[in-house]
């Protein structure tokens, strides 16, 4: 059985066959997407098709959606012969001794493996703005750090492609929302360190910086909606029990923080349950709870000393995102 190396490809510049040549020399099978390229870009490919196993499709769709595409192919074509595959970028960004360093690692955890460059080094301002803020919206949603999110490098077991095709996302955030889910589901990731290269201060990149981050942001946020909607709506309905002076507001509190807490559970099993048949880490609820908890004796303390109640509910929400930040640097969730 060997390991995939599963190219995403977009244009290619004159390198890629060399690249395509040296993987193959290392004894791993290629599977290239041509992810809809202009035909000028044909020849490029005609010196590598026969060598690879080569999808493609009329129309650009975006990386997500050729790594969709790429895993598809092989859970449907390559398991009898394959058991592990690398995700590398097409362009000279992954090193080759990288690239099998991540393979050799991905064999020996038997789950998702993420290769992760030292962004403190100089890299190109467009890459590091959007790097910064995904790290941190990062660590909020999911309650994970980790120090570079946004790296193509990747190690998979072959057993996850029909996951890996399940996972919305057909352009940049798809990525992201593989790392998202996996971390919210309890799927183990390792990190492993890799050499941080950029290619012309990035000039070739396909990467939007305003558009595609606004994308992965939006996805980021989206996969942390349910949280901050039930977290919105509990503190608004104790705002207005203490507002309105209703009776007995200890005990309406503590019933909804039972009644939140039970549906913070049951949408997110829901979501990942029937979605993507996983279960939800438990070290997800309990953490959710804490934040609840806090929440709560923050809107009593407020009730209790007759101050601004929605003062209190908007300092309760701020925690709540400070105490998520906070797990996620703890490695309470785990470290990568």
């Amino acid at each position: 059985m060997k390991t995939a190396v599963l190219l995403p490809v977009y244009n290619p510049d004159v390198k890629f066959p060399a690249i395509v040549r040296e993987l193959l020399s290392r004894g791993f099978v290629v599977v290239v997407c041509n992810d809809g390229s202009d035909p000028k870009f044909d020849p490029i490919f005609d010196e590598v098709k026969d060598k690879v196993y080569y999808v493609t499709y009329n129309s650009n769709k975006g990386k997500g959606y050729a790594l969709k595409r790429g895993f598809e192919f092989i859970g449907n074509n390559l398991t009898e012969s394959v058991d592990y595959i690398v995700t590398a970028d097409a362009d000279g960004q992954h090193a080759i001794d990288d690239i099998e360093r991540v393979a050799k690692l991905t064999r020996k955890t038997d789950g998702i493996v993420l290769g992760m460059r030292d962004l403190s080094e100089k890299i190109p301002v467009k890459s590091r703005i959007g790097n910064d803020l995904s790290k941190t919206v990062y660590t909020i949603v999911t309650g994970v750090y980790l120090r570079d999110n946004q790296s193509g490098l990747r190690g998979f077991p072959v057993r996850l492609t029909s996951w890996l095709c399940d996972i919305p996302g057909n352009k940049y955030e798809y990525e992201l929302n593989v790392l998202v889910t996996a971390h919210k589901e309890g799927i183990p990731v390792a990190g492993i360190d890799i050499k941080t290269i950029y290619e012309n201060n990035n000039k070739n990149t396909h990467f939007k910086p305003i558009k595609d981050t606004i994308r992965i942001q939006g996805s980021l946020l989206s996969y942390g909606m349910i949280s901050t909607l039930v977290y919105s709506l509990y503190l608004i309905a104790l705002a207005i029990l203490s507002w309105f002076n209703i009776p007995h507001f200890y005990l309406w509190t503590a019933g909804m923080f039972v009644w939140v807490t039970g549906m913070h559970a049951v949408l997110n099993v829901f979501s990942a349950g029937i979605r993507h048949r996983q279960k939800i880490s438990v070290i997800y609820y309990i953490t959710g709870a804490i934040k609840y908890c806090v929440a709560t004796l923050i809107m009593l303390l407020f009730d209790w000393q007759n101050w601004f109640i929605v003062l209190g509910a908007f300092c309760a929400l701020l925690v709540v995102v400070v105490l998520s930040y906070l797990f996620g640097r703890s490695g309470i969730m785990g470290k990568v």
